[in-house]
């Protein structure tokens, strides 16, 4: 066999072997991504066939249901938004002290956590969004920073965590959860681009054709003053890269306004109860002016630093004067 021939037959024998790999990997792929798209499927599924949707523990959003319950760390409610009928002027009974719902919320978390270590599919998605946060915080300290990285930074809070001492990095791992919480009812179809928009109308509904004074005023003072102060320790410090921690609270914020449900809801129900029995008007005031503090703390976070901290002490102070006012003028508590 000649030389021309031999090399001939070398390069003929490494194309089909090429050829071969390239067609098991092709294989490879296409079963991988079958079977995340099985995954995906499945999950979304077992969301729409849960059994639970009548009895109060789940929300419908279009044809899939997301846990009510479940990841509302620091703030109440899931993300779908219901159609709810205006609060009547009433009061309603409060059965149990502040402590005692923030501990009972606390429990409830715990064991949320407890029962999600037994179910693989929500931990491999806290797998992933932990290297996603690990490769993202690791690229820039090497000096790879594109822009592709800084968007999925911000998209993922990926430096929660990472400033404001000690309360930064508790509250960035506690926004990180509420990220991943996020992040996790998408893959499932527990929220939609339209609940989320109507979240934003229901929201903003709330303020349109309301008598606003002195009495109206302070109840959303001190709920935007306390939302405040809670972006800003989930951010650590408030700047641009961090904020989505403070649109996806304020999303949660906003469903938990229109359901009149969850921990935060509760808490500041027994918070003002006087009694055991408070306004209804009241809490509703206080809960505007909680999802509005988180819309405003993203606004604010062009400022950066601690602005939301000291802005939220600001707007607690003028609330509470305000409410002591009234109260001392009207001899009750301000609906």
């Amino acid at each position: 066999m000649a030389d021309g021939d031999k090399v001939n037959d070398i390069f003929g024998r490494a194309g089909e072997i090429a050829s071969g790999a390239a067609d098991k990997a092709t294989v490879m792929i296409d079963s991988a991504a079958a079977r995340v798209s099985a995954g995906v499927t499945e999950m979304r599924e077992e969301s729409r066939a849960s059994p639970r949707i009548d009895d109060g523990n789940y929300a419908r959003d279009g044809d899939a249901h997301a846990a009510a319950e479940a990841g509302e760390h620091v703030l109440s409610g899931e993300l779908s938004v219901s159609d709810t009928a205006d609060d009547a002027a009433a009061e309603i009974a409060v059965n149990h002290s502040a402590g005692g719902v923030v501990k009972g919320c606390v429990q409830k978390r715990i064991d949320g956590f407890k029962s999600g270590l037994t179910n693989k599919k929500l931990l491999i998605t806290a797998g992933v969004m932990a290297l996603v946060w690990f490769a993202l915080t690791i690229l820039p300290a090497l000096g790879f920073n594109p822009a592709a990285v800084q968007s999925l930074s911000f998209l993922t809070f990926a430096r929660g965590g990472l400033s404001g001492g000690v309360p930064g990095f508790i509250g960035g791992l506690i926004g990180k959860g509420l990220i991943a919480y996020f992040v996790t009812l998408l893959i499932v179809g527990g929220i939609s681009g339209e609940s989320i928009v109507a979240s934003i109308r229901s929201f903003a509904a709330q303020f349109s054709g309301k008598r606003w004074d002195i009495t109206s005023i302070a109840p959303l003072l001190i709920g935007g003053g306390a939302a405040l102060f809670v972006y800003n320790f989930l951010a650590g410090t408030s700047s641009i890269m961090n904020c989505m921690v403070g649109i996806v609270a304020f999303l949660i914020a906003a469903r938990a306004l229109a359901n009149r449900a969850g921990c935060v809801r509760q808490v500041v129900a027994a918070a003002f109860a006087k009694e055991g029995r408070v306004d209804s008007g009241l809490v509703t005031k206080v809960m505007m002016g909680w999802a509005g503090g988180f819309a405003l703390g993203v606004v604010l976070s062009v400022f950066g630093g601690y602005t939301c901290y000291i802005a939220g002490f600001s707007l607690l102070v003028a609330g509470v004067v305000l409410m002591v006012t009234v109260q001392k003028q009207a001899g009750g508590v301000p609906a």
